[in-house]
C-alpha cells in the first residue's frame, strides 16, 4: 500500500505532532503524536494513532 502523508502544522487548535494521511483509492487517515510534558508545544494531543 502506497500513501502521502501531510504534516497538519500547529495552527489554531492542530496539534503541532498531527499527520494526514491518504491512500491511492482516497481513504484518509488522521495521526497524532503523544503529548510531551516537558514542552506541551512539541507535543501532540493524542487525538489519534501515531505514527510509526
Amino acid at each position: 500500500m502506497e500513501c502521502t502523508v501531510s504534516w497538519t502544522g500547529a495552527t489554531g487548535a492542530r496539534s503541532g505532532m498531527g499527520f494526514v494521511a491518504e491512500t491511492g483509492s482516497g481513504h484518509v487517515l488522521m495521526m497524532d503524536g503523544a503529548p510531551d510534558a516537558a514542552r506541551p508545544e512539541n507535543g501532540g494531543q493524542n487525538l489519534a494513532p501515531r505514527p510509526m
